[in-house]
């Protein structure tokens, strides 16, 4: 199906507007160094909102979310104009949520409901570090694994960032190693570390956490190589949860668990106008920005 980033029959001013999201996963596909190595010329975007303009006679005029079925991995993606979709990779959208917000929510939210429920299985009572918390995907989280009974500490890098970190954290750790955890009587007792950043993050906090626990292994914003002395892991008996989101399905209705979710401000976004692409490209690339980010038409 045919699918226009602009409304064809504008009926309010939200309605004029679509949006593409702008996450980490588009840039890693953009640097040539990702196993996805779609044939050239191609258009980036792997999620974006917009409105049906052909095919599928029951989605004509409707506002929907694209996302999936190899959209802006296999096949050209969002950051375009009008796109071409299958079927399997639409989802109506709210003609009430805002754009930027439709088209960015869907990975961060699914993101944290996979690493919290289906891959991290948080447990009641079960001690939670979360790094990065101040993030889209942090954030996220926090709220995600104190619904299901986590007791949650969020950790960021600076105080500033404190600020960003949602209310249901238990409590929130200033800093970048042990000696957070040391200064709130965590050390050696976390049951699952729920890491947004990466680099070498796990083998930092890997003494702070119970033989047994898990750590799921989330973004890599911090660096995208892991160096870890396996003895160590070995000894702690830590089991690794590498999060891949590309090939997992997501129930229709968690998806709408999720979307519902939106109106009480638990995410924030933030856009740039589509000829501001490089701007916001830069935005997400450089961390200025720590909120979900699109661009708008």
């Amino acid at each position: 199906m045919r699918i226009c980033r602009g409304a064809p029959r504008p009926r309010r001013a939200s309605d004029t507007r679509g949006a593409a999201a702008v996450i980490h996963l588009d840039l890693t596909l953009t640097s040539g160094t990702f196993a996805y190595r779609p044939e050239l010329p191609f258009v980036p975007g792997t999620a974006g909102v917009g409105r049906v303009i052909g095919g599928e006679p029951a989605l004509m005029g409707r506002r929907v979310l694209v996302r999936g079925g190899g959209i802006g991995l296999e096949r050209s993606g969002t950051w375009a104009q009008q796109m071409t979709a299958p079927v399997t990779a639409v989802r109506t959208v709210p003609e009430s949520i805002d754009a930027a917000l439709a088209a960015t929510f869907y990975s961060p939210m699914t993101t944290a409901w996979a690493a919290v429920e289906p891959l991290g299985t948080i447990a009641e009572g079960e001690r939670v570090l979360v790094t990065g918390a101040s993030g889209a995907v942090g954030s996220m989280i926090v709220q995600l694994a104190a619904r299901a009974g986590g007791r949650v500490l969020a950790l960021v890098r600076h105080e500033k960032q404190a600020a960003a970190v949602p209310g249901t954290a238990h409590e929130i750790l200033i800093g970048s190693g042990p000696e957070a955890l040391a200064a709130a009587g965590a050390d050696g007792g976390i049951d699952i570390l729920l890491d947004t950043v990466g680099g070498d993050t796990l083998p930092t906090f890997l003494p702070a956490m119970r033989h047994g626990s898990r750590a799921v292994l989330i973004g890599y914003v911090a660096g995208k190589t892991l160096t870890i002395d396996l003895p160590a892991l070995l000894a702690q008996d830590v089991t690794l949860l590498p999060m891949n989101m590309v090939r997992r399905h997501v129930p229709n209705d968690v998806f709408h668990r999720l979307l519902s979710a939106l109106g009480d401000g638990s995410l924030n976004t933030t856009t740039h106008p589509f000829s501001d692409l490089p701007k916001a490209i830069t935005a997400r690339t450089d961390g200025s920005v720590t909120s979900t980010l699109a661009v708008t038409m």
